[in-house]
């Protein structure tokens, strides 16, 4: 089971994005496979933060001299970024129907293994949990609030119940990953890296399971939306993305290069499937969530070339 799992993690980059068109070959069934999108979140930030000392790195992004740095960094991702990607999607006047999916994306809290991602990377993993720590705590504060002002009484649900569906999911994550560094302690888990990336990629590649279940059959039969809301997906992630790595690649200070190389990867990959989970069921959404997986399982592959072009890999 280890070899399998070591095997999994040395070869994310490529078995990721494969696992998306395994999926999309999948049978369609007809049980409600949607019920294990909010275990399978959990898993995903169990696993992301089991790697981590939780209680040294919150207290560390906790601390007087951390704290400040890291609510504005999270400000930044989950305010200044969300009120920047809503007003551009406004601004060129993006279809009504996919405008709710656009939302979602934009007040959505970076994706927990984007942490994992960093890693794959080789970017400072650290400074990435800190700003997922941060970011996991506040979100569930902010993104239900501000996309209840932008959308109204189109997202089905309070904006409590939203904060309280999001808590949830991400307080059992935790305390999942808490569990799993006393049973079995920093020095094993440590040991296991491959173990625990291939564990990281095995949940991502199971979640595509229940949002894909019957996407093949809704693609065929609505190919335009689709084709939009993949190219959607595709510029909300990477755009950002971009900017910050184009801000990494020309400041001069490399300590400012390395947590902008990072604010890229955890602040384009947001956890759209937290909504998902959280929401009650809507097609189009549902659809996003799918094929955003696309550019964001593409991320640690294209992002890394991406960085070396621009000469930020030395």
């Amino acid at each position: 089971m280890l070899t399998i799992l070591n095997l999994l993690g040395q070869n994310a980059k490529l078995l990721l994005p494969l696992g998306i068109f395994f999926a999309l070959c999948l049978p369609e069934t007809q049980t409600d496979m949607s019920v294990i999108v909010p275990p399978l979140i959990m898993v995903i930030y169990a696993v992301t933060f089991i790697r981590m000392d939780l209680m040294v790195m919150l207290r560390e992004t906790l601390s007087p001299s951390h704290l400040f740095k890291q609510v504005l960094i999270s400000a930044v991702i989950l305010i200044l970024m969300p009120i920047i990607l809503i007003g551009a999607c406004q601004a060129v006047g993006v279809n009504a129907l996919l405008m709710p999916s656009a939302v979602w994306y934009a007040v959505a809290p970076p994706i927990a293994s984007t942490a994992w991602i960093c890693s794959l990377m080789g970017l400072n993993l650290p400074v990435a949990m800190r700003i997922i720590i941060m970011t996991s705590l506040i979100a569930p504060f902010t993104g239900p609030f501000i996309g209840s002002m932008v959308l109204g009484d189109a997202t089905g649900l309070s904006s409590f119940a939203m904060f309280q569906n999001l808590a949830i999911m991400i307080f059992v994550g935790v305390v999942i990953a808490l569990i799993g560094q006393l049973l079995l302690g920093s020095a094993r888990i440590a040991r296991h890296k491959d173990s625990f990336d291939g564990l990281a990629a095995l949940a991502m590649l199971l979640f595509l399971i229940p949002i894909f279940n019957g996407m093949t059959r809704q693609i065929i039969l609505s190919p335009w939306l689709a084709i939009s809301l993949v190219i959607l997906a595709t510029i909300l992630n990477f755009s950002s993305q971009f900017v910050l790595m184009l801000l990494a690649r020309f400041t001069s200070s490399a300590s400012l290069s390395q947590l902008a190389s990072v604010m890229a990867v955890v602040g384009g990959n947001r956890n759209v499937g937290l909504y998902y989970g959280a929401l009650p069921p809507d097609p189009v959404f549902s659809m996003f969530t799918a094929l955003y997986q696309l550019p964001l399982y593409l991320t640690p592959l294209l992002m890394g070339q991406l960085r070396r072009l621009m000469g930020l890999d030395r």
